[in-house]
């Protein structure tokens, strides 16, 4: 009975020796913000990026057998295959693009920070411009007009659109006007805008999405992180997987630079496509309200009733619209041009100044602005039901 007693003390006492006592959590700390962390010993500063995942990769570049090929063949290569506006390079049989292939220098004559590689754009984009430069080649009477989204020359009105030219083939005087522009002006390359979206499936479960503005100039490249304000974070993602985490830069001119995700939950990434681009105001006060702690997750902020109109496909019509408006009017001009002459463009637009030139705006403009947002939505009634319209009110009252 002793020995039994004896064992089950020392029983005990292992048991209770042998669990681990609970660590306590660590504190969280904002990832995906570069902070300070003073000097090396050499005197070199020194950053930190808290991260719950660091990926890192070689960079893509040329392999042996295809920079002999280029080479072998007469090609210019200059650390990319260099092509011109049409993405032909100097065999008139081979044409170029994508991120191996940059444009010509010699186009950057009049804008000498133009970003000229491809890589740079969206893969999509470059591929459509591609497509269209060869259909001019291959079918030189329709192909110019085919590529722009028109009908083929002489094409009868049962055969396409009721706005065919009359006159049966041949090039109209527009059309040969267009074509001696380009030829006369090739410093003019294609102009890319959409973003870059990159994502993939990480290690517990995890979705990953990144979606960034194509490239304009060589300075975007060398450019320097952003500045506190231009940088928004939420995190909410546990380890389980559920929440979000979410970092959006805003770029100097007050437009989505990127937006970074990262969670258990799947997304469209169309969504969030629409959003690079877009200039902060649309975005309800997004940044003050992040500040002062009223958003504690952009992804459920931005997936809200209130958004709905950003992501339909017509939204992008509406303010290109509205811009169009806006440019015609030589009050507004006025007042842009006075609040941009003691602004230093390449410091960017504050959201001080933007906020006084958006004060200094007639009512007449303001109104005309509302007019038309209101169209948008009635316009739209059918995807935008969430949106209450002035003639509704008189009804729920």
């Amino acid at each position: 009975a002793n020995l039994a007693a004896a064992a089950a003390a020392n029983a005990g006492k292992t048991l209770e020796s042998t669990t681990p006592a609970k660590r306590p959590e660590p504190a969280k700390a904002r990832c995906g913000v570069m902070e300070d962390m003073g000097s090396s010993p050499n005197g070199l500063a020194q950053k930190l990026l808290p991260c719950r995942i660091l990926i890192t990769a070689d960079a893509v570049n040329v392999d042996p057998d295809i920079f002999n090929s280029v080479h072998g063949n007469g090609l210019v290569y200059d650390g990319r295959l260099i092509v011109d506006h049409n993405f032909k390079t100097t065999d008139d049989a081979i044409f170029g693009a994508g991120s191996l292939c940059e444009f010509s220098r010699r186009f950057r004559r009049k804008d000498a920070g133009r970003y000229i590689r491809h890589d740079g754009f969206n893969g999509r984009e470059v591929g459509s411009k591609l497509a269209q430069a060869l259909l001019r080649v291959l079918d030189p009477v329709n192909g110019d007009m085919v590529a722009a989204g028109g009908m083929p020359r002489g094409a009868s009105k049962g055969e396409g659109s009721e706005n065919a030219p009359l006159g049966g083939g041949g090039m109209t005087s527009a059309d040969g006007l267009d074509s001696m522009e380009e030829d006369a002006s090739p410093e003019l390359l294609p102009d890319f805008y959409m973003p870059i979206a990159k994502g993939g499936f990480l290690p517990g479960n995890l979705h990953y999405y990144r979606i960034h503005s194509c490239k304009r100039a060589d300075s975007q490249s060398e450019a320097s992180e952003p500045r506190e304000d231009q940088v928004i974070v939420t995190d909410t993602l546990e380890p389980s997987g559920k929440g979000h985490f979410c970092r959006l830069t805003i770029d100097s001119y007050g437009k989505v630079d990127s937006i970074t995700y990262l969670g258990g939950e799947e997304l469209q990434v169309e969504s969030l496509w629409s959003l690079v681009g877009l200039s902060e105001t649309f975005l309800n006060h997004l940044y003050v309200r992040w500040k002062d702690g009223d958003i504690p997750d952009i992804v459920e902020f931005l997936t809200d009733e209130w958004a709905t109109a950003l992501f339909h496909d017509r939204f992008m019509d509406f303010c290109h619209q509205i811009q169009l408006e806006m440019r015609g009017q030589e009050e507004v001009k006025a007042i842009i041009d006075r609040a941009l002459e003691s602004v230093n463009l390449k410091d960017g637009l504050s959201r001080k100044l933007l906020a006084s030139i958006q004060a200094q705006l007639p009512k007449s403009s303001v109104k005309a602005m509302q007019d038309r947002l209101l169209e948008y939505l009635r316009g739209n009634t059918n995807h935008l039901k969430t949106y209450f319209l002035p003639e509704n009110w008189d009804i729920h009252r």
